[in-house]
């Protein structure tokens, strides 16, 4: 026993001595990857060994080097002495040496865990003079505890498994001390360093006068944040840091990250930097993955933010870390320095916008004129609905669009549709936003237009640019874009009719187009940068207007509408009739107006006055639309058939007979004649590309195409 305390005593002042050295040093040094382990154990014999053995005790020294590239690795060698009772009356010594293979891992700034595994070889003897002695490989291995209370000193606790091969087996449980080596450099190189990774204050972190000490986290600054574009803020920041490598080696496996913890599941990281070199510098935009629920926010709150910056120098696993002050508007703030965030409130799927359009689409089921074009017809439904409801339009006077559109960074306040609905007022962006959200529940696409102090919005025609231009007479009143052709209304004009709305916005858009400052904003376009949001809560369902009045409202406006567009028309035709004495051409360009707007009685009576006299073609084609309208498939095909006689290449004419013959389900003569078809015209033959399937799937497909219901009106021949 006393050569085992002779041991203990040894050990102990190795180790203590540097402790104290290193206590009267002025600057602390950077500790190194090389650390000193004592670590003094007792044993408990295992199994059948715990009949021959009792209870021992001993301790090992060893070295340990942790890698720098990989801080979560370390590999060290040792030596170790045991001291192991017999039941009989002698007792046992062993010394071992052995080397070392593991991973600790930091779970907080001073505490640590590893689990490694060792082995090595093992020399044994009694110590009670004789000669019996053993020498053989051993393995093991273990798991421990570390926490530092100084920066270079630390306390373990452990247990381990070892197998002495050929002699014993045990468990051990140790208490040691482990000290770690400072870097041997001058005084000028030294720096302050934590003791172990961890959190940096604000003062380490922040100061611009400390330097030298490793990588430094500057200038984070925070902007305001609009819960409205919580999606937006995944991949666009909120505010930004500077980091800064002020120490003499290179930082490495850089993450950053940003926690706002009442409204994020997770940290969100930010940046990953592979190595910053010593003076290097970075900018880092700071990222956000909020959860939805930052919607409910209804008024401005301050939040905290933690920024996290974790990485390796010297050896070491470190981290930074700061928590700042954001200010989060109201889940109803904007800025309006880019028109398109508004998209974000357009909601189409919000259950009272649903409600609301799904019903007032209802009241129109088989009320529309085929002869104007569904999504304008739809539009007019909308306003009348609108009107009726009672939205009104009401501008606060120093919040008004007007005021805060002049600061790009003045904060306005816009309401989702289904708070329009509800309070049954809003301002030019408000109604915008609802009128949108409405046109796009039913699949209308609409846009935003913005002139000076002004924002109002517009809608998409299901026409083509030559269809509009064939329908409307005042084609200045449409806005013709990238293929599509527009319908602006000026959404304030709440008590006139949607003819009223529509003649202002198409005014306000040519005023401003010509002095080159209005603009355009397909909100679909928006939504790829700014999602439509979802509301939080469903509402409660508004209280319609009366179906009939809305019914009645829409039908005067379509006739309004329609008697605006064919007056001019109708009088020129009539005069052209009459100048050429009645001719098959001028007196079925009159049929075509009238059929075109839907007056299906005057257009055939029209046509009825050319048949009478000879076959025309254009004419039997234009009766044979009638029949088809009406859905009498097997009369349209009989006039077909007898313009098809006379002019078998004339690819209105083999369109109308397949058409005709795919609602008879006539499929040869479909395939027959839609092939000659594709030959003769192959745009025409593209368009109604449904002729090609049968059954349902030729029904869906036309449908979706939108031409189930469209004919081609003959004029000229």
């Amino acid at each position: 026993m006393k050569r085992l305390e002779t041991i203990w005593c040894v050990l102990a002042i190795l180790l203590v001595f540097p402790v104290l050295s290193e206590a009267e040093t002025p600057a602390q040094p950077a500790s190194s990857p090389f650390s000193l382990t004592l670590t003094p154990d007792f044993t408990v014999p295992l199994g059948s060994d715990a009949a021959l053995f009792a209870v021992g005790g001993g301790g090992t020294l060893s070295g340990e080097y942790r890698m720098p590239f990989l801080p979560l690795l370390f590999a060290g060698a040792g030596f170790g002495y045991s001291y192991v009772p017999l039941k009989s009356v002698t007792t046992l010594s062993l010394l071992d040496g052995s080397i070392t293979a593991g991973v600790r891992y930091d779970i907080l700034r001073n505490l640590s865990v590893r689990a490694y595994a060792n082995g090595g070889y093992y020399y044994a003897f009694l110590n009670n003079g004789s000669q019996q002695k053993a020498a053989n490989p051993f393995a093991g291995g273990g798991v421990g505890l570390s926490w530092s209370f100084v920066p270079s000193l630390s306390l373990g606790l452990g247990a381990a498994y070892r197998n002495f091969f050929g002699l014993y087996n045990d468990l051990s449980v140790s208490l040691g001390v482990s000290y770690t080596f400072p870097v041997a450099g001058p005084a000028s190189e030294r720096r302050p360093q934590p003791a172990r990774p961890g959190l940096l204050n604000a003062d380490q972190v922040d100061n611009p006068g400390i330097e030298g000490q490793g990588l430094v986290m500057r200038d984070l600054a925070f902007g305001h944040v609009f819960p409205i574009f919580h999606a937006w803020y995944d991949s666009n920041p909120i505010g930004s840091l500077t980091l800064i490598n002020t120490g003499s080696a290179p930082a490495t496996v850089i993450t950053v990250s940003l926690n706002i913890r009442q409204y994020m599941d997770a940290p969100k990281q930010s940046a990953t930097i592979p190595e910053m070199k010593p003076g290097e510098k970075k900018v880092i935009d700071l990222l956000a993955l909020f959860k939805s629920s930052i919607l409910e926010i209804t008024q401005t709150t301050k939040l905290a933010a933690e920024v996290t910056v974790n990485f390796t120098q010297d050896g070491e696993s470190r981290r930074l870390g700061k928590v700042e002050t954001v200010d989060v508007y109201d889940r109803n703030a904007m800025t309006w320095d880019d028109t398109r965030k508004a998209a974000a409130f357009v909601t189409p799927k919000e259950p009272v916008v649903l409600f609301f359009s799904n019903n007032v689409n209802a009241i129109l089921r088989d009320k529309m004129n085929r002869a104007i074009d569904r999504n304008i017809q739809t539009a007019i439904a909308f306003h009348d609905a609108l009107r009726q409801y009672g939205i009104s339009y009401v501008s606060p006077p120093l919040t008004s669009y007007a005021v805060v559109s002049e600061n790009k960074q003045a904060v306005d306040s816009l309401k989702f549709p289904r708070e329009t609905i509800s309070y049954r007022s809003g301002d030019c962006s408000d109604l915008s936003i609802l009128y949108s959200a409405l046109l796009e529940s039913v699949q209308i696409e609409t846009a935003f237009i913005t002139i000076p102090g002004h924002i109002f919005m517009a809608f998409a025609l299901d026409a083509s640019e030559d269809e509009a231009r064939t329908t409307f007479s005042q084609t200045d009143e449409l806005i013709f874009t990238e293929g599509k052709v527009w319908v602006p209304v000026e959404v304030t004009e709440r008590e006139g009719s949607f003819m009223t709305a529509w003649q202002e916005g198409a005014k306000e858009w040519r005023e401003n187009v010509l002095k080159k400052q209005a603009e355009f904003w397909p909100v679909r376009d928006a939504w790829k940068t700014y999602e439509a949001v979802f509301f939080p809560g469903t509402g409660s369902q508004p209280e319609l207007p009366k179906a009939a009045k809305v019914l009645s409202d829409f039908q005067d406006d379509v006739s309004r509408l329609v008697t605006r567009e064919m007056f001019d028309r109708e009088a020129a035709l009539k005069a052209a009739v009459a100048k050429s004495g009645g001719s098959a051409k001028s007196v079925n360009a009159l049929g075509v107006l009238y059929a075109r707007f839907d007056q299906q009685d005057k257009a055939e009576a029209q046509f009825q006055k050319i048949l009478a006299k000879s076959e025309f073609v254009p004419t039997l084609v234009n009766m044979g639309n009638l029949s088809y309208l009406r859905g009498d498939f097997k009369k349209a095909l009989t006039y077909y058939n007898r313009a098809y006689k006379q002019a078998p290449t004339d690819a209105t004419v083999v369109l109308a007979v397949a058409r005709a013959n795919q609602e008879l389900q006539n499929y040869g003569t479909v395939k027959e004649t839609f092939d000659a078809l594709k030959k003769l015209d192959p745009a025409l033959a593209s368009r109604f590309a449904y002729l090609d399937l049968q059954g349902e799937q030729s029904t869906r497909a036309a449908e979706v195409s939108r031409v189930k219901n469209v004919v081609v009106w003959e004029e000229v021949k």
